[in-house]
């Protein structure tokens, strides 16, 4: 396969984990690698293009073995996110318009009154709240855990798309309430000590998808915040990965960022970049303890400032100068001119060293650069790691020479970084205590040399001892980034869901069950037999299970080529013996519940296989979508040899998902990822031959999961979005917002359970969450409510039965009014010179006209 060019696929891919990797493509000039494009950094270099970053990614792992924990798995689940979102353009930047679209979407709503439109659904969460009953997994990633400065019950932990939460009981349970963020992807905290309600949130994930809008502020402990001064635009691509608050001077802040330092000295009211100083992609920074004058930074470099970060020097003196990619550093109260930079090597992300400085920083030492703390091994024996993704280390506040890194796992060390013994295990190999893997942050309870708590993909964990033995304290810590759900069609409280990172979970009656670690993907439950349950690894390694989830075997005879990171597949909705697998070049089927497949046709378009849809009432009948093309078979996908792709944009962006209508085989919608303005929901009522665009009252954000409403008349349909939930039917002209109480989270799953109507969504970062099902509106509810919408837009909404007399004067402000049967404006209402006033007249749950 071609790597991108104007006329070639630009969706590449690789085996499976266990097998060697073989490169089945040649670069072209777009996807050419340079010396400036790293596949560790994962977008992070705003010069370059998805496919530069993709195409290094497959030339370093030409002829490698791909093994756990070397960096592998991130950059899959990476490139699974970015592919689709900035196909065909490549340009990264792309991702960080979700939220900009949005609230224009949002503005444009409100003047035109679809933001009213009624109802919106009743959402709430599903979780997961409590942790599985068979352990070993976790409820989804953190980076970062803070103490409020005047009591350490209260701590404040940040997820890279789950938000920001908060315990009042010193973990035994946990909050959130910034589920309406711009963006609720968090990477750092800080809080002021002598207000503990001002406190300062940085936005972004700085090892992963999310970009940073930049620094808000609250100032009532968190319950709401606001912008401050430092806030990116989209097109800055930037992430913020610390902020330090100065001890005497919390007015007084700097901030570690991909575009170098921002420093303020009036509370993020204004900022300075401080040019020049670090072009580095900078990852770490502290204070000297007692002395915030002097102040380290590191990237790939280490930086150091002796003027509370207003200038800056790169130190080398005893540290690598080539072959790094990253640093990590650590310090001590109990020596406060000891410095530790924990580097990781570029060349495969394991250890490289650890160097110690005993002058505050101006010169370091190296202290040991093995075993291999970085990879996997519970000896440290393997080769590789996962620098770029996860490197973290800690010292004891009271022993500047009792020293703890993370990575993969925990080491260990007593005598300042020379020796080393394994503190946790990601699997817990060899009687070495479990944690789970992949170490974000490490970090002491203030006033505490003993406790120690550990920030990783599985949550947060917790050690009073020091690090012999260790708790997870994740309840209510709904924060799992989910990739798929599926629903038993009988039982309301059995659902199996798989999560990136923290493996698949079997809900029922008993609570939760953790069937398969790793990384859980797509997964469903037969409709014949609640005991029958499908799931699926990384690289499309199926797996069924007989009992509930008890027991499992693995289904992949017959299965054949490279195969997408996460990969769908289909139980036929008349034969339940019956499977079909997406993810490969080519269909693949099984009609023995999957204990053998046999490869058919590959259809049309240039990637791999991405939906299916299988007519309920026509099961010869299958649909395929590739991100370029939607392929049709009438004989049950033997032949894929129609192409119905038509008029449909895919030049312009990628489909994402198909589906058809359970009574008409010929009825079917598809959807588009990807920022195409307009082009996001398209509908064919005759199999594809011809297709309408029907994506009015859509954001401009990717459009991720179709469900169709089987037995509705009027061919209801939910699309779930990067940001919301939209209905749709054959009576609306527009599609009707369909998310109250819903986060600013991407919704990648949608499924109905029909026995209570209701329609759940398995969301990247909070979780699982429910509504019942749209009901159209009979006339306006009778609810006066005048507020701000959204805050602080300045538009104003009344809402139900109104008598008013009022000399109000609302200067540039928007005021809707609903009534139930008619708005009257009484003689002496007056719209000022200069003023615009529009009237717009829609019945509850449609626009249908507009007067000026």
């Amino acid at each position: 396969m071609n790597a991108p060019s104007s006329n070639s696929s630009r969706f590449l891919h690789t085996g499976k984990l266990t097998l060697l990797l073989v490169l089945l493509f040649s670069l072209s000039a777009q996807g050419q690698n340079n010396s400036n494009v790293k596949w560790q950094e994962m977008g992070k270099n705003r010069n370059a293009t998805f496919y530069q970053v993709q195409a290094d990614f497959y030339q370093y792992w030409q002829g490698r073995t791909i093994e756990k924990g070397k960096g592998y798995k991130p950059f899959k689940r990476w490139e699974a996110y970015m592919e689709p979102r900035v196909y065909p353009s490549g340009n990264m930047t792309l991702t960080s318009s979700t939220y900009p679209n949005f609230k224009e979407w949002q503005e444009n709503s409100a003047s035109s009154f679809n933001n009213l439109l009624t109802p919106t659904g009743n959402w709430t969460s599903l979780g997961p709240f409590t942790t599985p009953i068979q352990n070993k997994t976790g409820r989804g990633r953190l980076n970062f855990l803070r103490f409020d400065p005047t009591n350490t019950n209260t701590m404040y932990v940040g997820a890279p798309d789950g938000g920001l939460w908060k315990s009042t009981n010193g973990g035994a349970t946990w909050a959130t309430n910034t589920d309406f963020l711009s963006v609720i992807g968090t990477s750092d905290l800080v809080i002021d000590p002598t207000n503990t309600q001002i406190m300062y949130l940085a936005t972004g994930d700085i090892e992963g998808n999310k970009n940073s809008l930049g620094i808000f502020k609250s100032t009532d402990g968190g319950t709401t915040w606001n912008t401050t001064s430092l806030t990116f635009g989209f097109d800055n691509y930037y992430r913020i990965s610390k902020l330090l608050m100065h001890p005497s001077n919390p007015m007084i802040m700097i901030a570690a960022t991909s575009g170098g330092i921002f420093r303020t000295t009036d509370g993020w009211a204004t900022n300075t970049a401080v040019v020049p100083c670090c072009s580095d992609d900078l990852k770490d920074m502290e204070f000297k303890p007692g002395d915030p004058n002097i102040v380290y930074a590191a990237g790939t470099e280490y930086y150091r400032s002796t003027d509370n970060g207003q200038t800056w020097n790169i130190i080398a003196t005893g540290l690598p100068t080539s072959n790094v990619s990253r640093i990590a550093l650590g310090v001590s109260p109990a020596n406060p001119a000891y410095v530790y930079a924990l580097y990781g090597k570029a060349s495969d992300q394991s250890y490289l060293g650890l160097y110690r400085s005993t002058d505050s920083g101006a010169t370091f030492s190296m202290m040991s650069s093995t075993p291999n703390l970085l990879g996997y091994e519970t000896d440290g024996s393997d080769n590789g790691g996962q620098a770029f993704y996860d490197l973290s280390i800690a010292i004891s506040p009271t022993n500047a020479d009792l020293v703890t890194t993370g990575g993969v796992n925990h080491w260990r060390s007593t005598d300042g970084g020379v020796n080393w013994s394994i503190l946790t295990h990601w699997f817990g190999d060899n009687g070495v205590p479990f944690v789970h893997a992949d170490v974000h942050e490490i970090t002491y309870m203030p006033g505490s040399s003993t406790n120690l708590f550990s920030c990783n993909d599985g949550g947060i964990y917790k050690s009073t001892d020091n690090g012999a033995t260790w708790t997870e304290i994740n309840n209510n810590l709904v924060i799992g980034q989910q990739t798929e759900i599926g629903l038993s069609q009988s039982t309301a409280d059995l659902y199996v869901v798989g999560y990136q990172d923290n493996g698949t979970m079997l809900h029922s009656g008993a609570g939760w069950n953790s069937i398969f670690g790793g990384d859980g993907g797509d997964c469903f439950i037969s409709y014949n037999s609640n005991d029958t349950v499908y799931f699926s690894y990384v690289n499309a390694e199926f797996h069924r299970s007989d009992d509930g989830g008890a027991t499992e075997t693995q289904i992949t005879t017959g299965l054949s080529g490279s195969a997408d990171f996460y990969s769908r597949w289909y139980l036929d909705p008349v034969n339940s013996s019956i499977l079909y697998a997406a993810g490969r070049d080519s269909l693949f089927k099984s009609t023995n519940k999957g204990n053998t497949w046999t490869k058919l046709d590959a259809g049309f378009g240039s990637d791999h296989i991405k939906a299916i849809a299988v007519a309920p009432s026509n099961n010869s009948i299958v649909y395929t979508v590739k991100p370029d093309a939607v392929s049709k078979s009438t004989n049950g996908g033997v032949n894929l040899n129609a192409n119905v792709t038509g008029t449909l944009p895919v030049a312009n962006a990628a489909l994402s998902d198909i589906i058809v209508s359970n009574t008409d085989p010929n009825k079917i919608w598809a959807c588009f990822s990807g920022y195409s303005a307009g082009n996001k929901v398209f509908k064919s009522i005759d199999g594809g031959t011809t297709w309408t665009n029907i994506s009015a009252g859509l954001p401009n954000v990717p459009m991720n999961s179709l469900v169709y409403t089987n037995g509705n008349a009027n061919d209801a349909i939910y699309v779930g979005a990067d940001i919301g939930v939209f209905y749709y039917d054959n009576t609306l002209a527009a599609w009707a917002p369909f998310f109250t109480s819903l986060p600013n989270v991407a919704v990648r799953d949608l499924e109905i359970y029909y026995p209570t109507g209701k329609l759940r969504a398995g969301t990247y970062g909070r979780g699982i969450w429910e509504s019942d099902l749209y009901t159209p509106a009979e006339g306006c509810v009778p609810n006066l409510v005048v507020t701000q919408n959204p805050v602080p837009s300045g538009n104003y909404k009344s809402q139900g039965d109104l008598n008013s007399n009022s000399s109000t004067v609302l200067s540039g402000a928007i005021v809707n009014f609903i009534s139930d049967t008619g708005v009257k404006l009484n003689y002496d209402f007056e719209v000022v010179l200069g003023g615009v006033f529009e009237a717009f007249i829609q019945s509850c749950t449609n626009v249908q006209a507009k007067d000026n």
